[in-house]
């Protein structure tokens, strides 16, 4: 249950850390959070070497603007509940997936939910893998989960052999089915998403296994509790963070509302009924230890006092911030009351009282690294699962002193297999390959990295690269074997085959007319492929041969289908100038353009003929300025700049003005 202490800017507490934020809190409203918090003894703040010592905490100034990599329409999953499918995924990286999934328990709009794939996801393709869960707090955006933007969970499991799952959303919802919806509109059934539709999701379509860990913070702590205690089946590993695991005892109710309607405007009555009913009990931590019994259980809180990550406030040992103290206060005190049941009830529980820190991520992060050798114990990974000692070696190790520069940062694997002998090794932010007996290998980093991990590396038909990245104007470009991935802000990641980058280099490449590629190219039934760019498309027939369409005709050709839907088939020529204007030929007509007509298609035919008759659009006709058209009584027409010829039952009216 985590609020922000600062409600007056509307940015998440992600992206504004408590010790930055020191708006004082009415002794009113946190008056239960207090009071319990001041029976607490007064500790003194940590030493250097407290919680948190040692680890990397990414604080952002403001939400970071990311951009998918590249984004695939959907998954064909087999073995879902009814209803439950893959709306899309969003390639963050080549290990960072956003996968929006629809479900009939939140019809509203798709869930979304980041993963994180295993280091060996890519080398061990038919391995599957455990899972550690990460709910987020209180005030969760929609957008993007609180782990992924204040912590550094992506750095730190990038060398270890799980997928990390993040579902995101669900603002003050406890991650709970609720028994009657919040006042906004918004269904929330979070409990039956998490487990009744997602594992099958994560079974079927992410390589997880059985083996689950579910871990929260604040808000998500309380809910990883209940959904195991609740769902002691699915998971063997449950850590609360700064939880609160006595939902029950006097005040502790009433503390939830507030923090509900402070964080969404949401009534906590709506969420488990009357205070007092049973419900409540239902979703007290407390109660219900004795379903943990074969669980590893993990619980840390803070006691409130400043501690390495707090501003100290005018109070010796006390935080700026006085909100993060009495939340963290309130958390220590009902984690205390949960240990003490759990141990009547006879379950071990692995329980951390920090002797400082207060409600924050800094702290939150040093827990994760903390709860970890635990989850891979529980689990029985291997040393090397765990966190892999590696080395480069050879070819790959004189790539990454060449590309230091670029930041691979260290490795994450030994070297292993990749396609006709070749070698590849990943490292935290990049991969760097070698195709057996080259002189060098060549790394692969960034968005372009990332799109070509994710066409499956040199087993596709780029092959292995051929050279690093190089940057040019707009954008980034790397080369290889049989073609190139191009990046701009504005396109994304695009790869482009040797023979069409040929064709388009003849127009200037991406500084000539035809811009930077904006998708991959599309093949044509029977042969052929189609490759749009920011001004054209370029086009490849049946017989290997490219050819570039620029501007508004390359427009309208797509615009009627291309080769495989319009009437034209493929392009005959690339654009031809003539005064005034510019047309491209077809197998079955052309496409003619001038400024002050647009761009429209005739066929050939008895129209275009007689059109010729009279020197096509430089003669008394002019240019066209419909595309060829049927005529309801039969026949066809076409309308120029002073005139239109027509068709009727074979024979041509002309009709000049």
């Amino acid at each position: 249950m985590r609020i922000a202490a600062n409600t007056r800017t509307g940015k998440s507490p992600a992206s504004r850390p408590s010790r930055r934020a020191t708006r004082r809190v009415g002794a009113a409203v946190l008056a239960l959070p207090l009071s319990v918090a001041l029976a607490l003894p007064l500790a003194a703040p940590a030493a250097a070497q407290g919680p948190g010592s040692g680890t990397s905490y990414l604080e952002p100034d403001e939400i970071p603007e990311r951009q998918p990599q590249s984004v695939e329409e959907g998954q064909d999953l087999p073995g879902l509940p009814e209803g439950v499918d893959v709306d899309r995924i969003e390639w963050m990286s080549d290990r960072w997936a956003n996968v929006y999934i629809n479900t009939p328990s939140m019809p509203e709009s798709p869930v979304l939910v980041q993963i994180l794939l295993a280091r060996d996801w890519y080398s061990q393709p038919d391995r599957d893998f455990p899972s550690v869960w990460a709910l987020d707090g209180l005030r969760a955006r929609d957008d993007e989960s609180g782990w992924t933007l204040a912590t550094n969970i992506q750095q730190f499991y990038a060398d270890k052999n799980v997928n990390v799952i993040m579902p995101v959303g669900g603002n003050s919802s406890f991650y709970t089915d609720w028994d009657q919806q919040p006042e906004d509109g918004k269904t929330y059934k979070w409990e039956t998403f998490l487990t009744q539709e997602l594992p099958a999701v994560l079974r079927e379509g992410w390589r997880t296994s059985e083996q689950r860990a579910v871990t929260g913070i604040s808000m998500g702590g309380t809910a990883a509790m209940n959904l195991a205690q609740r769902h002691p089946e699915l998971f063997q590993f449950v850590g609360s963070f700064s939880g609160y695991l006595d939902t029950t005892s006097t005040g502790v109710p009433q503390a939830i509302n507030y923090a509900t309607n402070d964080g969404a405007g949401y009534d906590a009555q709506r969420m488990w009924g009357p205070y007092g009913s049973e419900r409540w009990n239902e979703n007290d931590p407390k109660q219900h230890t004795g379903n943990l019994k074969d669980m590893t259980v993990y619980v840390s809180a803070g006691n409130g006092n400043a501690g390495p990550y707090d501003e100290e406030g005018p109070i010796p040992g006390y935080p700026a911030n006085p909100a993060a103290f009495g939340l963290e206060a309130m958390s220590r005190m009902t984690t205390q009351t949960f240990v003490r049941a759990a141990q009547a009830d006879d379950v071990n529980v692995i329980a951390k009282y920090r002797d400082s820190g207060t409600h924050d991520w800094p702290y939150w992060q040093y827990e994760m690294t903390q709860a970890w050798p635990y989850i891979a114990q529980t689990f029985g990974l291997s040393e090397e699962d765990r966190g892999v000692k590696c080395a480069a070696v050879g070819k790959i190790a004189e790539a990454e002193k060449r590309q230091r520069s670029q930041n691979l940062g260290t490795c994450t694997t030994n070297e292993y297999d990749a396609a006709n002998g070749g070698k590849v090794q990943d490292f935290r932010n990049g991969r760097v390959y070698w195709k057996k007996d080259a002189d060098k290998a060549w790394a692969t980093w960034g968005r372009i990295g990332a799109r070509y991990s994710a066409m499956n590396g040199p087993s596709s038909w780029l092959g292995y690269p051929t050279g690093e990245e190089h940057q040019i104007k707009g954008g980034f470009f790397q080369q290889f074997e049989n073609g190139a991935i191009y990046w701009t802000p504005q396109t994304g990641a695009v790869e482009v085959k040797s023979d069409i980058i040929d064709a388009w280099g003849k127009h200037g490449w991406e500084t000539g007319a035809f811009g930077y590629p904006t998708a991959p190219a599309q093949q044509v039934a029977g042969g052929g492929a189609v490759q749009q760019f920011q001004n054209g498309v370029a086009v490849r027939d049946k017989d290997g041969k490219v050819r570039m369409i620029e501007g508004k005709i390359g427009e309208k050709y797509i615009e009627a289908g291309g080769p495989a839907d319009s009437s034209l088939g493929f392009p005959r020529s690339e654009e031809i100038k003539v005064k005034g204007g510019a047309f491209t030929q077809f197998e079955h007509g052309n496409i003619y353009w001038s400024a002050s007509s647009g761009a429209h298609i005739i066929k050939y035919g008895k129209i275009f003929d007689a059109w010729g008759e009279d020197k096509w659009e430089q003669g008394r006709f002019g240019w066209p300025i419909e595309d060829q058209q049927g005529i309801p009584a039969g026949g066809e027409v076409v309308k120029f700049e002073h005139g239109e010829i027509r068709e009727i039952n074979g024979n041509i009216q002309k009709d000049p003005r």
